[in-house]
């Protein structure tokens, strides 16, 4: 009796309920791994779309930025002129001439630049890379106001040969640095890279040949005209030596949207990369110019010479797409990224350089 018993009390599930059991489990199991997957996906998709989201958002804010920016303390300068192998460059393909002059170009405080062609390089960029095909660029410009106006009386600045000479104060001899990008200002305005310092004789000198092409000397440079240079090469007015920004927004060809700013304090240019994964990035300017009915124009996508002193408005277009895939279904992209874009309007309130003189 007491044998049965202790074999009795030491039985186990049937093999049903075992099934039963297993079942259960597997379908809870399941389940949980079900939401818990769901859930991952969700918020890797909600990661993406806000980082997408957040990159879209602060371009149009640094754009914009700069856009309310564009032209201020430059008030009063009749027009820049630079070679015009400077501006085709790094500035825009289409660059509005000087005049009858077809080997310099007038910098506008905007210059556009429509739908650049694939396979073009970005100049002197490191590690080398081409702009992203179809995109457009876009460049202004705007007074470093941290940098004094620094003087140089006439009959100091001066051309010998490939270079040009300027004297400065003591005082102010310090303040350059060699490769540095600068303007040379009265009426007009002209760049100049500083090539070599003497502190001895406080005189900057400015070579042909930089990197940059923008130094020139003789008759027909545009720092002969600012000075008013005699035949003797010898500037017959002040000027005064300004560091100006050249500020350029371009995309290039693994979708990454650069800020290149020319004019920076111990270089010359600066490249910052402001969003990722950029896929689209537009540009239209509304003038105040009127049609040929006496209506206000359509945003044009480029700007021609009557309309680089009369832009008003500036319409950006920027897209973005998720850094991978997020709904590979319901998306048009095959690789299943989620694109994003938008349009701001700037109203830019400095472009008015040009507006009380003659051109």
């Amino acid at each position: 009796m007491f044998s049965n018993r202790t074999l009795k009390s030491q039985a186990g599930f049937s093999m049903m309920e075992l099934l039963v059991a297993m079942t259960t489990t597997i379908i809870i199991l399941g389940a949980s791994l079900a939401l818990i997957g769901s859930s991952i996906k969700f918020a890797s998709t909600t990661y993406h779309l806000t980082d997408a989201e957040q990159s879209l958002r602060a371009a149009h804010e640094v754009i914009n930025r700069d856009l309310t920016t564009a032209g201020d303390g430059l008030n009063g300068i009749r027009k820049v002129t630079a070679p015009l192998a400077f501006a085709q460059n790094f500035l825009t393909r289409t660059p509005v001439l000087n005049g009858a002059d077809t080997t310099h170009a007038d910098v506008g405080l905007l210059t556009s630049d429509d739908s650049i062609p694939a396979n073009i390089a970005v100049p002197q960029a490191n590690p080398a890379v081409n702009y992203l095909g179809g995109m457009d660029r876009i460049t202004m410009l705007v007074k470093d106001t941290s940098l004094p106006d620094v003087s140089v009386a006439a009959a100091k600045l001066t051309q010998v040969g490939s270079n040009t000479f300027a004297i400065v104060s003591p005082t102010d001899t310090g303040r350059f640095q060699v490769g540095e990008i600068y303007a040379f200002v009265s009426s007009d305005a002209a760049f100049g890279v500083v090539s070599a310092i003497n502190t001895t004789t406080n005189t900057l000198t400015f070579s042909n040949g930089d990197v940059y092409s923008i130094n020139q000397t003789g008759a027909t440079s545009p720092i002969y005209d600012v000075g008013l240079l005699n035949g003797s090469l010898i500037s017959t007015q002040p000027v005064s030596i300004v560091r100006f920004q050249i500020i350029e927004y371009y995309v290039d060809a693994n979708n990454l949207l650069h800020r290149r700013v020319f004019g920076v304090k111990g270089t010359g240019f600066s490249d910052s990369i402001i969003a990722e994964h950029v896929t689209n990035l537009q540009f239209r300017y509304l003038t105040n110019l009127p049609d040929a009915n006496g209506f206000i124009k359509q945003p044009v996508p480029v700007i021609t010479s009557n309309e680089q002193t009369a832009v008003r408005e500036v319409e950006t277009t920027i897209a973005v797409e998720t850094a991978k895939a997020v709904n590979s279904i319901t998306n048009t992209n095959p690789t299943g990224k989620q694109g994003i874009s938008s349009t701001t309007a700037t109203t830019v309130r400095n472009l008015q350089f040009r507006n009380a003189l003659s051109p």
